[in-house]
């Protein structure tokens, strides 16, 4: 019988899934039992399943954050370097160094933008997403492994500043939710934003950021003084 929240769980798996292999194994272990736990109980409330997305994303946070730093930095040149080879052996360098030549960027590429749509066929973009998916996993295993490795030092130093930055976060978020106590006519929207930022966390649906969230407090700030 499946689990009346099954999608929910999902999620909650998924969130987990996404900590990267630095993460504390033990604590790893730990979050995939507590899934299973929740998995076995049919009456376990949704609300305690969203509680432990924001719970579990927000502890696995800084070490996403950290992989991403390490990822920009060591990633981008290997993605690049990795997708002409999957492509020399599909038969589509040439015309990968092509497109790029007439003023296209690599990010089209990632992102399937129009031009990408217009300068490939769907057969050819077919084989470009499967290139993608092979050197995205290549790459995420060596960042992967220059954490634990050469990386070590850098890896634990970004863990230790989006820590920091974490709080900051939260400092922000409260104050936003401080807003919602002023005003009963824009309350129940940003208690809405406030939980999309709280599981913002996790990463699954959605990311949670500074900007993202000073962007809201100076919003409803002005319309609470405008409108109230």
């Amino acid at each position: 019988m499946a689990h009346p929240y099954s999608y929910t769980l999902d999620l909650l798996k998924h969130s987990v899934d996404k900590a990267p292999q630095f993460f504390p194994a033990e604590r790893r272990l730990a979050m995939h039992a507590e899934v299973e736990k929740l998995a076995a109980n049919p009456k376990t409330p949704v609300t305690e399943i969203e509680r432990m997305i924001v719970a579990f994303g927000r502890e696995i946070w800084p070490y996403r954050r950290a992989f991403a730093k390490i990822h920009d930095a060591e990633g981008r040149v290997r993605e690049d370097r990795y997708l002409q080879e999957e492509l020399e052996k599909r038969g589509m360098k040439e015309k990968y160094l092509n497109f790029l030549a007439k003023g296209a960027r690599v990010e089209d590429i990632r992102q399937g933008g129009n031009e990408f749509e217009i300068f490939f066929s769907s057969d050819e973009r077919a084989l470009i997403v499967e290139a993608k998916l092979a050197v995205h996993d290549r790459v995420s295993k060596e960042i992967q492994e220059l954490c634990l490795g050469s990386k070590n030092s850098d890896c634990l130093t970004f863990i230790e500043q989006f820590k920091k930055e974490q709080v900051d976060i939260e400092r922000r978020i409260t104050a936003f939710a401080g807003l919602a106590e002023r005003s009963e006519k824009w309350g129940p929207e940003i208690r809405g934003k406030v939980k999309m930022f709280e599981e913002g966390w996790s990463g699954v649906e959605h990311d949670v950021t500074k900007e993202g969230v000073d962007g809201e407090i100076e919003y409803y700030r002005g319309v609470i003084e405008l409108f109230e």
